[in-house]
């Protein structure tokens, strides 16, 4: 049978195929020796084939099928699909490669291929340098085969996990290695560091700031669609960068809803790098699948931030509330998702009403709204309200203020004096108590394990070593917190900050009020409490400042004592 089938003529696809993992492994990282290297690979194959083909008359036609850039494990492969349909309308009924691996390098898939299907389809089937012909009678044939596909799909196993360890080295050192730089920033000139993009950082800051300033995700992304600004997608086409969107329905991308939570949500903008949120299962499967959170790659400061940690956490914590927009606007109203009822905990409803020909707006509480039986309106007018919230946060931008002045002067004295390498020390010497600890718990354990002492006196040591670990790491805590405190504050100082109070007219805005409030609860009779956003860290600030004072043997000033107050 080997025979008949060496005598008859055969119409033959010569197949060549190269993956840019083969390019890796030779090693050569310069982008034009590689291109270059590709080519003459596929050029060379073409040549190999034609070569053999002189010393085989009874192909008498050729067609080559080329697929440069993909992966031997997935046959999903474009030129490889169109020989495999020129097979079944028998316009070829043989296959030459220089190799096994250039056919692919999946075990199971290259074994379905040589061994049944084209047998079933009465293909030859010739791999070159591996002395391999499907017509001829080798009895080393099929045992060798199976070995040398087993090698091949090893190979490729190995590359895949180089591969990934040298990502995963990559994302953990902080580099960036996505095929595209986020939207407001660019890669710098080393390959894996993202720098600021001027034109999109300065769109990146607009929409924060039109976000603070009350305006829906939909009216954001319309605002800039009416201004002409290029959404990210196009803003990356126009870059030359060659990004295509996979899901784009029309010929223009525009700014989209999911396209400014992208970019309000995104750590990126203060200068965190999480990578690592998609993988697929192995080298064989490409479906990427999602990764749970705690295992994505996340790395502080890799880059210079567009937003400022502050600003981020703010609008972080408008779009967990419930802001929507009245039907036929843009922005929410001022107190939109921070008004709730102090009783019963709901939200305030605004509502809207007419007292003969002035309208008259006021807040009620939404559970009262819904069953009038579970909780009382608590119902106050937007003026009432206006006038008491706009007056309590005066009084705390000027506490704030003096606050700051107080930590200025004292950070003066501290970079101006020698107590501060006092304070230096101690916090060394607290770090070094914590390590002989640590150290005198283990050496506790050698002793009892080598039989020095008693189960109970290592329990009654190990208790006492431990509750003197916890008070000396308690300790470092505190002091950490402090000095964060004192030298960094817990508030950026803004320039708002001083116009708002020094201006008896300005206005409250809702800018102003998602940067210095938490929420804010009203209590029947018009009464309100107001929790600010870093509470805890303010009334923690007076003890901050008298500790650093004791410390550096400064007295406390007229400021001082009007904060204690």
């Amino acid at each position: 049978m080997q025979s008949n089938l060496l005598s008859k003529t055969y119409h033959s696809g010569g197949y060549l195929r190269l993956s840019h993992s083969d390019i890796a492994a030779s090693g050569d990282t310069n982008a034009a020796n590689q291109e270059a290297m590709q080519s003459n690979s596929i050029e060379n194959q073409k040549e190999y084939i034609e070569e053999f083909l002189k010393t085989k008359p009874e192909i008498i036609s050729t067609t080559f099928y080329v697929d440069d850039g993909y992966s031997g494990v997935n046959f999903e492969r474009p030129s490889f699909q169109r020989m495999l349909q020129d097979i079944r309308e028998n316009k070829i009924d043989c296959v030459i490669v220089k190799d096994l691996s250039r056919f692919g390098r999946n075990y199971i898939e290259v074994g379905k291929y040589i061994e049944q299907l084209f047998p079933l389809l009465g293909v030859r089937f010739i791999a070159i340098n591996d002395n391999y012909d499907s017509a001829e009678d080798r009895a080393n044939n099929n045992i060798i085969l199976p070995f040398k596909n087993l090698i091949n799909d090893a190979y490729c196993r190995d590359i895949s996990v180089k591969i990934r360890s040298h990502l995963d080295v990559k994302r953990r050192r902080g580099e960036f290695i996505g095929a595209f730089p986020v939207y407001g920033y660019k890669r710098g000139e080393e390959k894996n560091k993202l720098v600021i993009d001027p034109y999109a950082a300065e769109i990146v800051k607009e929409i924060f700031c039109m976000k603070m300033e009350g305006m829906s995700n939909q009216a954001i992304a319309d605002e800039l669609n009416s201004l002409g600004v290029l959404s990210p997608a196009e803003y990356k086409k126009e870059q030359g960068s060659g990004y295509k969107a996979m899901l784009q329905t029309h010929e223009k991308a525009k700014w989209s809803v999911p396209a400014v939570i992208r970019i309000l949500s995104d750590e990126v903008y203060v200068g965190t790098l999480i990578q690592g949120k998609e993988s697929t299962p192995n080298y064989k499967i490409k479906v990427r699948e999602k990764k749970p959170r705690e295992e994505w790659i996340r790395v502080e400061g890799t880059h210079e931030a567009i937003i400022s940690p502050t600003d981020f956490e703010i609008v972080a914590d408008i779009l967990k509330k419930d802001t929507r927009v009245s039907s036929g606007k843009k922005s929410v109203s001022l107190y939109s998702g921070y008004l709730y009822c102090a009783d019963c905990g709901c939200s305030m409803v605004r509502k809207c009403v007419r007292s003969g020909q002035m309208p008259y707006t006021y807040y009620i509480c939404s559970g009262n709204k819904k069953d009038k039986t579970t909780c009382s309106s608590h119902s106050i007018s937007e003026r009432t309200l206006d006038e008491a919230v706009t007056r309590t946060i005066r009084m705390h931008i000027k506490y704030l203020c003096g606050l700051q002045e107080s930590m200025e002067s004292v950070r003066e004295a501290l970079n101006n004096s020698d107590k501060t390498k006092t304070l230096c020390l101690q916090f060394e010497k607290r770090q070094e108590e914590m390590e002989k600890y640590k150290k005198l718990q283990f050496a506790c354990y050698e002793d009892y394990k080598n039989g020095l002492i008693t189960q109970d006196e290592y329990k009654m040591f190990k208790a006492s070593l431990e509750s003197r670990e916890e008070a000396a790491e308690s300790a470092i805590r505190e002091l950490e917190k402090k000095k964060q405190l004192l030298l960094q504050g817990g508030m950026e100082k803004e320039a708002w900050m001083r116009d708002f109070v020094e201006n008896e007219k300005a206005q409250l805005t809702r800018s102003l009020l998602v940067r210095l409030v938490d929420r804010i609860y009203v209590y029947e009779n018009h009464r309100i409490e107001i929790l600010f956003r870093y509470q805890d860290e303010m009334e923690k600030a007076p003890e901050a400042l008298e500790d650093f004072r004791s410390c550096i043997g400064q007295k406390g000033g007229q400021n001082g004592k009007e904060i204690q107050k």
